[in-house]
């Protein structure tokens, strides 16, 4: 297994300017820097036209953080559900490519939680754990548009599902939906059990997954995926004859890990399926929340 979040051959870094930089051009939202050291930077958007309900959307992105086609679809996603979406950049300004070299250990400095046992008070090395981000998110959300944290749903790209599913496990989110996950960073990484996070997060929060073709098969109903038939048979709540509310996994066969968030639109079939895995997404968001 690759020691990258990614498997092999998956869309790099962003790929154009306008898609690989944080300008603010053509986007309709802000940046602004929350947080106890204000260090947090968040892209906010909202809907222009109707006004924003009292529900948002927390999105968690790839290794590459902010960027303007993040930008572009936090912008979709805020019109298209009419509420407050807010991408948080946990990585702080880095990026994965700024870290070929010791990359696991990198990703290791974002941990779910803050290790609180004895043997960690003596590490001096800095630690951004994610829930402390995704709180301090919450907060934001509550102070400054009165949305309470039982009203927000999480979107993540790559790494974003991993953290994603880790939220979920803990009840933080009430339904989630991901893009080319990356949830195996959970034994790659931390030595844990990528089934029993999935199955936790599951049976918590009804959860859609949109799966390139060369993410791994355990993500795939056509392979009998381990994580494809958890969250197939989760305990989400009924879905009655609302197939698009159902909890799944989607294979997009013909596309590389990264398409939605990275891969290259100016080919048609990826902007195609760019497109369709976001609509899922909203269908499947505007039923659960």
């Amino acid at each position: 297994m690759t020691t990258s979040c990614c498997p092999d051959n998956s869309w790099g870094s962003p790929l154009h300017v306008s898609h690989g930089t944080k300008s603010l051009d053509g986007a309709r939202g802000e940046l602004c820097k929350i947080g106890p050291l204000k260090d947090l930077e968040m892209y906010v958007s909202r809907p222009q036209v109707g006004g924003a309900s009292q529900k948002a959307l927390c999105v968690l992105t790839d290794v590459y953080g902010l960027q303007s086609r993040l930008f572009a679809i936090c912008d979709k996603l805020a019109a298209d559900l009419q509420l407050t979406v807010v991408a948080l950049d946990t990585f702080r300004g880095e990026t994965k490519d700024m870290h070929l070299d010791d990359f696991k250990e990198w990703l290791g400095s974002h941990p779910f939680e803050r290790d609180i046992s004895e043997s960690a008070k003596d590490d001096k090395s800095a630690v951004y754990p994610v829930k402390e981000d995704i709180e301090s998110c919450f907060e934001f959300l509550l102070d400054t548009y009165n949305i309470n944290s039982s009203d927000v749903g999480v979107a993540g790209f790559c790494w974003g599902v991993w953290a994603m599913t880790k939220a979920c496990e803990m009840k933080l989110f009430r339904c989630a939906v991901g893009f080319h996950p990356s949830i195996k960073i959970e034994s790659m990484v931390f030595g844990g059990d990528q089934e029993a996070i999935t199955k936790k997060a599951a049976d918590n929060a009804p959860i859609l997954l949109c799966v390139a073709g060369n993410d791994l098969d355990n993500l795939k109903p056509s392979q009998g995926g381990a994580l494809a038939n958890i969250i197939a048979k989760s305990k989400s709540k009924d879905t009655g004859d609302n197939d698009k509310a159902a909890p799944r996994c989607v294979e997009f066969p013909e596309m590389m890990h990264g398409w939605v968030s990275r891969g290259d639109t100016s080919i048609e079939k990826v902007k195609e399926d760019a497109e369709a895995a976001l609509n899922l997404s909203v269908d499947f968001l505007r039923r659960w929340m």
